[in-house]
């Protein structure tokens, strides 16, 4: 079910099959063709900028939301249940949500905006707010999946290696950066490679709310996969970007898997 797929899609890359004759070998050519398509260049821009946007603030946001849930307040369970139940809808439903939040003339935001004075703000519509409107849309949906685990493991903190902290004198600030932190190292590596490398899967969000557009700016890598699989009926250059995101994802991901399975060798 994994290896037959892609096998299939190697084999395809190297040939021309519009799914309606016969496929042909075309050796190199939808390899070459997509090197000098500058198309696909904005598509690897826009899922860098769509990547490295969202995991570093999404990362540091759900740490932040995970240390104020782990304290002791009253109706603390009813809020990480709130902060969670995002990750409980799919992407195509958050999607269309925030599409109509993001509405130019009925959407919730602007009401707010136009309510204060301010002018009407084209979410979706604007090249240079389209990519951080989706950025922003997409933490909010990730947050509470990655809260849950940041907590998890604040929870399994020994609290005797606190407490012998504070009896050294050590504030708040400095158990947790000297404490807390490091033990949160495992997790946050964690974190990270999941929410990077699902980020440059990027694809619904793209597809629902601005169909790639205004003028390429969220067009992504696997959109483009789309477009090219069964908009241009060109399953043999869609296999090829394809397969090329594959290997993306392999140099991603074998260093951080071995940086991680290094850091826990170390921690034990």
């Amino acid at each position: 079910m994994t290896i037959l797929p892609l096998l299939v899609a190697v084999g395809l890359s190297f040939s021309k099959y519009d799914m309606l004759t016969n496929p042909t070998s075309v050796g190199w050519d939808n390899y070459t063709s997509l090197f000098s398509d500058p198309t696909f260049w904005t598509a690897i821009k826009n899922t860098l900028y769509f990547s490295l946007g969202q995991v570093p603030i999404g990362t540091i946001t759900a740490l932040a939301v995970a240390v104020l849930l782990n304290q002791r307040f009253s109706g603390v369970n009813g809020v990480r249940v709130a902060v969670y139940l995002p990750q409980a809808a799919s992407f195509v439903v958050v999607s269309l949500v925030w599409t109509f939040m993001y509405d130019p003339q009925v959407g919730p935001l602007n009401q707010v905006i136009r309510g204060l004075g301010g002018d009407t703000v084209y979410w979706l519509t604007d090249s240079s707010l389209a990519m951080p409107s989706l950025i922003a849309m997409s933490i909010w949906r990730n947050l509470g999946y990655f809260m849950v685990i940041f907590l998890s493991a604040l929870q399994s903190v020994p609290s005797s290696l606190l407490e012998a902290a504070a009896v050294d004198g050590a504030n708040t600030w400095q158990r947790f950066r000297h404490v807390t932190l490091p033990a949160l190292r495992p997790a946050t590596t964690f974190v990270v490679i999941t929410w990077f490398l699902g980020a440059l899967q990027m694809f619904t969000q793209s597809y629902v709310m601005t169909g790639g557009g205004p003028v390429d700016a969220t067009q992504t890598v696997v959109f483009r996969i789309y477009q090219e699989a069964f908009l241009n009926l060109n399953l043999g250059k869609a296999s090829a970007i394809a397969v090329l995101l594959f290997i993306a994802v392999l140099v991603v991901a074998v260093p951080m898997r071995m940086y991680h399975a290094h850091s826990e060798r170390r921690r034990r």
